[in-house]
């Protein structure tokens, strides 16, 4: 049975003391703590604001990114994965006499990420702010120095720095630096990236390591969903086609094929990848997430 590490999620593809990608201690870890599904989902209900797009908890009155009130009709469900993560171990993994150093080449198990409508909206409210942006800078509203302001504060409710993940990137590009062939350390540096708003670094990591491991559709898929969010979404639709070669059964990659293609304006391709998701398995999360979206195109 295929087992994954409690602390990362890694997938353990034979028996380890230790978890090859973070070092976690598996020795007392007990048999049922290593679930074949490293990650849970869960849905929640939002108001989209109809001003500005951002989604709100669904007893709120007022929106709470441009304070527009909220008319309380348009309630949607969002799909949202969470990982189930138990703390690491404190002390660093010791070396047993006679026993064989857990390979570094091991890639980790990572889940493809899914697009929600969250940065769907996003970007639709970025729309509205460039043609806002634009009507400003014509003097049709007002000064050029009001139009700076509002712009650096678009700028920033939009930067996803983690500052906390600083500081293990910085030691993973060391790592990485004495050892490009780390495969494990390259892919978690992509996947810390990707998670601190820098896609541009992110996907030149990706890049790197499906060089070494191209058959590997989840980290395609990540590096498709960091493509989304630059705005890129030819080459968004390209990764995330090819690493469905690799794994024809990725419901994930289907879904977010589906809201990619929605994005773009193609409305007719958005609606055969989401029938792909739904006919894998229509009863899961990811299956009625995906046959929401194709009721909604039907209204």
């Amino acid at each position: 049975m295929v087992k994954f590490c409690p602390s990362c999620g890694a997938k353990l593809e034979q028996k380890y003391n230790f978890c090859p990608s973070c070092g976690f201690d598996l020795r007392d870890v007990d048999a049922e703590a290593s679930s074949d599904k490293p990650a849970e989902t869960y849905t929640e209900e939002v108001i989209v604001c109809d001003n500005c797009g951002e989604e709100n908890s669904a007893d709120s009155k007022v929106c709470e990114a441009c304070g527009a009130p909220l008319k309380g009709g348009h309630v949607e469900k969002v799909f949202k994965e969470k990982k189930k993560v138990k703390a690491k171990s404190k002390q660093p993994p010791k070396k047993q006499s006679g026993s064989k150093t857990p390979p570094s080449k091991k890639k980790p198990a990572a889940k493809g990420k899914e697009l929600n409508q969250k940065n769907l909206m996003m970007i639709l409210g970025g729309v509205v702010v460039v043609v806002f942006i634009i009507l400003w800078s014509s003097g049709v509203f007002d000064t050029a120095e009001t139009k700076g302001v509002m712009q650096n504060q678009f700028n920033n409710q939009n930067s996803g720095i983690d500052l906390n993940n600083i500081q293990r990137i910085n030691d993973l590009e060391a790592k990485i630096k004495n050892n490009p062939n780390d495969t494990v350390s390259l892919l978690e540096l992509a996947h810390l990236k990707n998670d601190s708003g820098l896609y541009e670094q992110a996907i030149m990591d990706y890049q790197k390591y499906l060089e070494k491991v191209p058959t590997d559709a989840d980290a395609r898929i990540d590096m498709g969903v960091c493509y989304y969010n630059l705005h890129n979404y030819d080459e968004a639709i390209k990764q995330m086609e090819k690493a469905l070669q690799y794994s024809p059964k990725h419901q994930i990659g289907y879904l977010n094929l589906g809201i990619v293609n929605l994005t773009a304006g193609n409305l007719e391709k958005s609606k055969e990848w989401l029938k792909k998701a739904v006919q894998i398995d229509p009863n899961s999360d990811i299956g009625k997430k995906a046959q929401e979206l194709l009721d909604s195109h039907n209204k």
